[in-house]
């Protein structure tokens, strides 16, 4: 047995009988984490061993404990037989047995906190979605301060009440705006100071829709976390979570999209190597994790489609692609090896995660494209143009990958033709009040 497992009140029995009868045991630790095995000590007859277990610990209680006795009596007047009478090595070394075992329903709930669920969860992403490290991020940034060590089965739905309350006012660690600034001195950050004081000031409002549109994300995350730990039978109900809503009003539709002459002209102005992702984002509709990591079999010239092997939910797609698509993927994989990825950098490497930032920008400058878009603009821009083109929401929904059509109803249901927009433009009368004519709209 192991030294720290040792104590000399209680490994003999003459050591025993010296101790006073009392109800409560005289605890002792195992050696093994979190377990302790107790002696209680009988006016008549041999004493009793019990195990003591650690199940976390509470807000208000602080730490929480499981007793259950060992079904064993201690050796005081009898010879110990390993089965009903033990020795005080004997009881150590069944208490750690048995702490080892697997607990019951509400031993488990009871020690099963917040930081194990997130933990569990981003696990759980990791092995089936493509969306764990932005998780991660979200839940240790506003999650795990605020539940922490927090019992899953202890939770009650004002607790994330005072949660929205805290997180509204919480900046995550990393993202502090009190630091002294940095005064350029480089050209290279003269220029980066220039166009950050350029930038239009963000007013107060818009600030607060953002941190609630940034919340509504988080919620989805504590939710659907919670929601794994309750299904994976850590916890008997979701009721604490379950009213949790997000902020309404918060997430406004996007409406930041290229025209095709502006997609050409983006096109057109990219450097050589980042050309043809730019273009096959503008043909298909694809994320920049999907494209980069496309291969030359994942295009089929007999359907015309790319495959996309894995997509942001996990799930496979086919993107169908129009002539001109057809052609622009048939020049990029013709006589290159089928497990080749399509597009590379100027090095003749694979695209990393992140790589599409600088030259996005370089490309948005080169082509004067104000205010300068990101590289997911461009899929938002190939959904725009086909439900302006009159294609239904459900086909678009399908090449985007999306289960049904709330997310494209949402983003890009006001650009489909419609019914009653036709209709007040033909019946509401004129008004009849003259229009100066002298002013004229300045377009980019």
């Amino acid at each position: 047995m192991a030294r720290t497992a040792r104590n000399t009140a209680l490994e003999t029995r003459t050591a025993r009988l010296r101790l006073k009868v009392r109800r409560k045991p005289y605890w002792t630790p195992t050696g093994r984490q979190g377990i302790y095995v107790g002696y209680r000590r009988l006016k008549r007859g041999n004493g009793t061993w019990s195990i003591k277990r650690y199940l976390g610990r509470d807000e208000q209680a602080g730490g929480t404990y499981h007793t259950e006795g060992l079904d064993a009596e201690a050796d005081d007047y009898v010879d110990a037989d390993g089965a009903v009478v033990l020795t005080y090595f004997q009881a150590v070394e069944a208490a750690i047995k048995r702490g080892g075992t697997e607990m019951t329903e509400s031993q488990r709930t009871r020690r099963y906190t917040v930081a194990n669920a997130v933990t569990d969860y981003v696990r759980w992403l990791e092995t089936h979605r493509k969306t764990a490290h932005d998780a991660k991020l979200k839940l240790q940034a506003y999650a795990v301060p605020f539940f922490g060590e927090r019992i899953v089965a202890d939770l009650k739905p004002e607790d994330f009440e005072q949660w929205l309350s805290w997180a509204s006012t919480h900046t995550p660690k990393g993202r502090r705006t009190d630091k002294r600034p940095k005064v350029p001195t480089t050209p290279k950050e003269l220029a980066a100071a220039k166009a950050k004081a350029a930038r239009p000031v963000i007013d107060a409002g818009e600030r607060k829709r953002r941190k609630r549109s940034t919340l509504n994300r988080v919620i989805s995350n504590v939710k659907a976390c919670l929601n794994r730990a309750f299904q994976d039978g850590h916890v008997s109900s979701d009721s604490a979570w379950r009213r949790l809503r997000k902020f309404k009003g918060a997430d406004s539709a996007r409406i930041l999209w290229l025209s095709a002459d502006q997609a050409t002209r983006l096109i057109n102005a990219a450097a050589p190597d980042f050309r043809p992702i730019i273009h096959a984002a503008m043909l298909s509709g694809c994320r920049w994790g999907e494209l980069r990591a496309l291969k030359c079999r994942d295009y089929d010239p007999v359907s015309g489609s790319v495959n996309v092997a894995e997509s942001k939910s996990g799930k496979p797609r086919r993107v169908y692609l129009t002539d001109d698509g057809k052609a622009a993927f048939e020049s990029w994989t013709a006589g290159r090896p089928v497990a080749e990825v399509i597009f590379k950098d100027r090095f003749g490497n694979a695209w990393g995660s992140h790589d599409q930032v600088r030259p996005i920008a370089a490309a948005c400058t080169a082509a004067k494209i104000d205010p300068p878009v990101s590289f997911h603009v461009l899929r938002h821009s190939y959904a725009s143009q086909l439900v302006q083109a009159g294609v239904s929401l459900a086909v678009v929904a399908e090449a985007l990958g999306h289960s049904d059509t709330r997310m494209v109803s949402k983003h890009y249901g006001h650009l489909s033709p419609s019914h009653v927009a036709s209709e007040i433009r033909a019946n509401l009368p004129a008004l009849g009040v003259p229009i100066d004519r002298k002013v004229v709209a300045v377009r980019p």
